[in-house]
């Protein structure tokens, strides 16, 4: 009978390795929720330029004489994308695979077939999951990174065997947002509860979140086609028993072809972050108190943009057996950077 576990398209011989490589960035990078709430830059080289143009003032006065007035200067800024290596290695020894396990197809022979598991079922479930574990890290970085990754209380982290190696390659876009000055804050009164009961959201209260934001919004923010609010699944799940309590005009609720929920607050989408409480609870969690646990931004996904170095960036995956240890190795990298844009097209909750 032929198994129910199809892992075809899931085997890293050598030669396929360019073509996974690149099935692999599709499904990190593009076939998920990040392509959907960030801009994905490919093609981006270390130190390459972003410019942002201020907007001119209103302007024109009436002539004294015969020279028109001079009018305000055009304001350039600039940030610098610095796309960071960021890599790992798997190494798998098919001896050390539990002999009982009847899942995986056993060898014909000892040596080399029992040993080198390159295109196996083995190795095919193996990259099944590095690739899942791919864009959970990639999106952990992308929000939760910062330079000075440390535990409570001088920093955000407070898992035992901490390891600021995995967090310190650049600022997440929550380091630099919370970081900026110009950026309009709406406080969220639970987050500072001394207990997890004392963090809990009171019954509405994301409505009152989400009517704050967009007040505070900027109207050039509120202007853009495709603004939406990013929120944690406790001020998600708040808003919608507030929705379904009140029936509100101001909240509506569509359930898609799918079956999942969409969501919205005075027309603009509303969508539901979940790794942002799985890396706060997992990651920023004392056991007593979580970090910020309710969290909301109204943004654009051009203003939080995330970039890799290549077109392809997952081509450096690569696999190969190692006739010296008897080992299956499958290594991955891929650079990575994220940048927050500009403060008057966010607005934050927290």
């Amino acid at each position: 009978m032929a198994s129910k576990i199809d892992v075809s398209a899931l085997s890293l011989n050598a030669k396929e390795a360019e073509s996974v490589s690149e099935a692999v960035f599709e499904k990190v990078f593009v076939d998920t929720q990040l392509s959907r709430v960030h801009d994905i830059m490919t093609g981006v080289s270390m130190k390459q330029q972003i410019v942002f143009i201020a907007n001119l003032a209103i302007g024109g006065e009436a002539f004294t004489d015969c020279t028109p007035a001079e009018q305000d200067t055009l304001v350039l800024t600039e940030k610098f994308w610095e796309p960071v290596l960021i890599g790992g290695r798997y190494t798998h020894c098919a001896n050390d695979l539990n002999q009982l396990l009847k899942l995986f197809r056993r060898a014909q022979k000892a040596n080399p077939d029992f040993f080198d598991r390159i295109g196996s079922e083995e190795i095919g479930v193996l990259v099944a999951k590095i690739v899942d574990a791919l864009l959970r890290s990639i999106n952990a970085k992308i929000w939760f990174g910062a330079k000075n990754a440390a535990i409570q209380p001088g920093g955000d982290f407070t898992i035992a065997g901490f390891n600021a190696g995995i967090w310190n390659q650049f600022d997440g876009l929550f380091e630099q947002i919370f970081a900026d000055a110009g950026v309009k804050v709406v406080p969220i009164a639970e987050n500072a509860g001394i207990s997890y009961a004392a963090q809990a959201l009171n019954a509405g209260k994301s409505k009152t979140v989400l009517q704050g934001m967009y007040e505070a919004a900027d109207t050039r923010l509120l202007e853009q086609p495709d603004a939406q609010f990013l929120v944690t699944r406790s001020i998600w799940d708040n808003f919608l028993t507030y929705i379904e309590t009140t029936q509100a005009s101001g909240g509506i609720i569509e359930r898609l072809e799918n079956g999942m929920l969409s969501m919205k607050y005075r027309g603009l989408d509303v969508i539901k972050m979940d790794s942002w409480d799985r890396n706060i609870l997992a990651y920023q969690n004392d056991l007593t108190v979580t970090v910020l646990p309710h969290r909301a931004l109204l943004t654009v996904p051009s203003n939080i943009p995330v970039a890799t170095l290549s077109e392809s960036d997952m081509q450096n995956v690569e696999s190969w057996y190692e006739r010296k240890d008897k080992s299956n190795i499958v290594d991955y990298a891929y650079f990575l950077d994220a940048k927050h844009g500009e403060s008057y097209l966010t607005v934050v909750a927290y």
